[in-house]
């Protein structure tokens, strides 16, 4: 039998295993993903890549978003079809990256790509978006989210459900793709060093327990 609170443990340093897999894939009509099975990109770099089929007249919507605008990030197509990335910082920050050119029509990959300053919580560091391997903005995340933004809203793939991260897109909430998603790709660069992956994984630990209590 397992001990009583168990895992109060991960605070004395008993972690469970480093997590090896870093590439994540979901379906294009997923929802509601809780928040012990979204990717840990917290820390680290990462990009997220949305296979799409966007018809000739165009198509806008949330292809990808976790929690709010009190703190959360989304992945999303405007109504002129520029590809937009938007970050909260714990709703006091908030960050944009919008694309110079609109997503082509037809079988697209789009692809936010985040390279991180230092590998720890909170760094900041440079964004470019892509579409079918050609770069089409850029800009910079100065903080990021040190922390799990929350325990009540989890991941949404294809639209942004419950309070949205951008207020921009608000009065169209859901505001659910138009065109079609096919998946959506997480891929986390490992840490350079074994030290710099445990210090990352004991912080989500601890954090993941925290927040189990306070629910």
């Amino acid at each position: 039998m397992l001990p009583l609170f168990g895992q109060m443990g991960i605070f004395f340093g008993d972690l469970p295993p480093v997590p090896t897999q870093t590439r994540h894939v979901f379906a294009g009509d997923v929802q509601d993903v809780s928040q012990g099975l979204v990717p840990r990109i917290y820390g680290r770099s990462y990009a997220i890549e949305a296979e799409l089929q966007v018809p000739e007249g165009g198509a806008e919507g949330v292809l990808v978003a976790e929690a709010d605008f009190m703190g959360g990030w989304a992945l999303w197509i405007d109504e002129r079809g520029l590809l937009n990335h938007s970050y909260s910082v714990l709703g006091v920050e908030q960050y944009k990256q919008t694309s110079t050119k609109p997503v082509p029509t037809g079988d697209v990959t789009v692809k936010m790509l985040f390279e991180i300053d230092e590998v720890k919580p909170g760094s900041g560091g440079t964004v470019t978006l892509w579409a079918n391997d050609e770069q089409i903005g850029e800009g910079r995340l100065d903080k990021t989210i040190p922390l799990t933004p929350t325990f009540y809203a989890g991941m949404d793939i294809g639209r942004d459900n419950g309070l949205v991260v951008d207020l921009d897109y608000e009065d169209k909430a859901p505001y659910a793709f138009t065109g079609t998603l096919k998946q959506v790709t997480f891929d986390l660069k490992p840490a350079a060093t074994q030290e710099q992956e445990k210090a990352l994984h004991e912080h989500a630990s601890i954090h993941a327990v925290a927040h189990g209590i306070a629910a």
